[in-house]
């Protein structure tokens, strides 16, 4: 399995299995102790700009290389 890499474009079912992926990390997410999530969302580069006048929160993540998506795509 190869990890996604330069400007080709993904198909869809990479994105698809990314999307199912990610799916089950918010279930486990939403049910994890407050610290664990935070160290998560650290390691991950989350970053929540909260606009009070526009009650907008802009969500922004900066990953660094750490091979989540090396067992997304199938052998080719």
């Amino acid at each position: 399995m190869r990890k996604v890499t330069g400007n080709r474009r993904m198909t869809e079912a990479e994105i698809r299995a990314i999307v199912d992926k990610l799916g089950s990390i918010a279930e486990v997410l939403s049910n994890a102790d407050p610290l664990e999530k935070a160290e998560i969302f650290r390691r991950v580069g989350l970053r929540l700009t909260y606009h009070p006048g526009r009650q907008l929160v802009a969500a922004t993540v900066q990953p660094a290389e750490c091979g989540f998506f090396e067992s997304v795509r199938g052998g080719t």
